[in-house]
């Protein structure tokens, strides 16, 4: 083996940082919903590619050592027990140069955790006081053969105040995916405490709301984004959540309290005073669309540039929108499924068509792309390709782009779209939550 190049650190830096970091991993906001990647794609990274790298001599280790610690995700309790072993130990040998010093964001997706997990958790917490990013994707659910979700749990208060006390100052974005989530007056510190607060994403809130609740008027000055109810796809359990609609009506009393929101996402419908209060800066909203109030809603936000609607709920007809650029088609679900041919015409193609025509009737002056994000359960329309043929035509007629998921244009070629490989209409499930 030749012997390694004699660089400046700083010059290795950079080489590791573009194999080890994933794109977007460290982003303040979630990303943009027409982004060719999904937010589960940070997870991808290698773990085998850093332990090589870290095998390699002691300059490597030590760099890539402090690169690791920038984002940890925990997937296991004994990883959790490890990780803050190895935090507590730096911060107290190390000082300033502490590993958890570094860290800037912090993922945990534990399976039924106990209480031991959120004392780790919260020890973890205690050693990183320049984190930005905390996404807590905890998930219960029985191990049985059929698998079923269990009732939501609380967070851990250890964890809330592990988290105010020692990062308050820094963190930008913190999310509840699944069913662990914030109890109201542990919420309540969140939003009064985080003043840099850029993007929040709750599943739900813990508990019922206070009976005196302590009056008052909450201000995120800095809340960009908003994402409530079960996100990517809002089931129904979203509609009529009545902890988060509470948390809308307590956000709906003046503009100045959602001074920056530009992006919405949850379960149609929103709170008809929060859209009066804050819709015209709204410029992204995602959700099902299946309420005859849509346009409704679509009409209190003047400004919307972007339109993501979850199929197969849909109900886009008389749209009429003077600014609205984009228009996404996104599946209820990422995870591959097996459907019969006739099942997908008729439960997919069939309605995919109907809301096409519903989009093509519609007012939309401004309207310049529409994209299909054809994975998951929409996945196998690219084996229709009369139906890609047909209406990339309408759509390139009117100067409309007519995308795929990698936000390329489909291509009519004599077999289908020329930019799809042949996909067999049986695909395999995937399980596991998406973020």
């Amino acid at each position: 083996m030749a012997p390694l190049p004699i660089l400046p650190v700083e010059v290795w830096r950079h080489i590791f940082l573009l194999i080890l970091r994933v794109p977007g991993i460290l982003l303040f906001d979630r990303l943009d919903p027409f982004s060719e990647s999904r937010e589960a794609d940070v997870y991808w990274n290698n773990p085998l590619t850093c332990s090589a790298l870290l095998l390699v001599c002691k300059d490597w280790h030590s760099i890539v050592s402090e690169l690791v610690h920038e984002h940890i995700h925990l997937t296991s309790s004994k990883q959790a027990a490890i990780l803050a072993d190895r935090l507590e130990k730096s911060r107290a040998n190390d000082g300033s140069r502490a590993l958890g010093s570094l860290t800037r964001r912090v993922d945990v997706q534990l399976h039924n955790p106990v209480p031991k997990d959120s004392t780790n958790i919260a020890r973890l917490l205690r050693c990183t006081p320049n984190l930005e990013i905390f996404i807590n994707g905890n998930f219960y659910m029985t191990l049985t053969p059929t698998s079923q979700i269990l009732p939501p749990t609380q967070t851990s208060t250890e964890i809330i105040q592990a988290l105010l006390k020692t990062s308050a100052h820094s963190l930008r974005r913190v999310e509840w995916t699944c069913n662990e989530s914030p109890g109201w007056s542990n919420l309540m510190d969140v939003l009064r405490d985080l003043r840099g607060l850029r993007s929040l994403t709750l599943a739900n809130i813990h508990g019922s709301f206070p009976e005196k609740p302590r009056e008052e008027h909450l201000i995120l000055p800095n809340l960009k984004t908003l994402i409530l109810g079960d996100s990517p796809s809002f089931s129904h359990a979203s509609l009529g959540n009545v902890p988060l609609n509470t948390l809308l009506m307590m956000l709906s009393k003046t503009p100045d309290q959602l001074p920056c929101l530009q992006r919405l996402e949850g379960f149609s419908p929103f709170s008809p005073d929060f859209l009066r209060t804050h819709g015209h800066k709204i410029r992204v909203v995602r959700t099902v669309a299946y309420t005859p109030l849509l346009p409704e809603i679509i009409a209190k936000c003047p400004n919307l540039e972007t339109f993501i609607t979850i199929f197969p709920h849909q109900q886009l007809e008389h749209l009429y929108h003077p600014s609205l650029r984009r228009i996404g088609i996104f599946p209820i679900s990422e995870d591959l499924v097996n459907v019969p041919v006739q099942i997908f015409a008729a439960y997919i193609m069939k309605p995919l068509e109907d809301l096409m025509y519903q989009i093509e009737e519609s007012e939309l002056p401004k309207l310049v792309q529409i994209r299909i994000r054809n994975t998951g359960t929409l996945a196998g329309v690219v084996e229709h390709p009369l139906f890609i043929q047909k209406w990339w035509r309408r759509w390139n007629s009117r100067g409309v782009r007519f995308d795929d998921k990698d936000g390329k244009p489909f291509q009519i070629g004599s077999s289908g779209p020329a930019n799809e490989p042949s996909q067999d209409k049986a695909l395999v499930p995937t399980p596991g939550p998406i973020s």
